[in-house]
């Protein structure tokens, strides 16, 4: 009688929110995992101001539209974590340029493609994805002085 009585306080305590109008909670269809997991990501700002890296060729047609710049970044390194926060808090100081935020450690492909052998560095592509411009480290300022912009080509 006792664990007749257990048993039923265990199933009306599940079934409780579906009596008093909840939602049933469900197991994500895995197409809507990766949404999920980004949507309880942490964000640094209300605003991201760097672009995520998708593919290659979304990052030249990203930049036959603008100044376009792969910022190589690294989750556990301490000084592209400080960048990307002020990135994010001065993104009106370079509005017309694109800064796309590429995974280091997931991105080998494009390290190798642009020599890059450190984190927080910093590469200009045209939009055929050539390297215009490389540079290490830095903050706004760093980048507003090594962007080339359309007009001094």
């Amino acid at each position: 009688m006792k664990t007749l009585t257990i048993s039923i306080i265990i199933l009306l305590a599940m079934s409780a929110p579906i009596f008093a109008g909840g939602n049933k909670e469900t197991t994500p269809e895995p197409e809507n995992t990766m949404m999920m997991v980004q949507a309880q990501q942490p964000q640094d700002t209300a605003a991201e101001a760097l672009i995520s890296y998708q593919n290659f060729d979304q990052a030249k047609m990203i930049a036959a539209e603008a100044p376009t710049v792969l910022f190589f970044h690294a989750s556990w390194c301490p000084t592209c974590r400080s960048a990307r926060e002020e990135f994010n808090k001065r993104q009106s100081e370079f509005k017309y340029i694109n800064l796309i935020l590429v995974d280091y450690d997931n991105s080998n492909d494009l390290k190798k493609m642009y020599g890059v052998t450190y984190q927080h560095t910093f590469v200009q592509i045209d939009e055929n994805g050539d390297a215009l411009a490389k540079w290490n480290g830095g903050d706004v300022e760093k980048l507003l002085s090594n962007v080339i912009m359309e007009d001094e080509s």
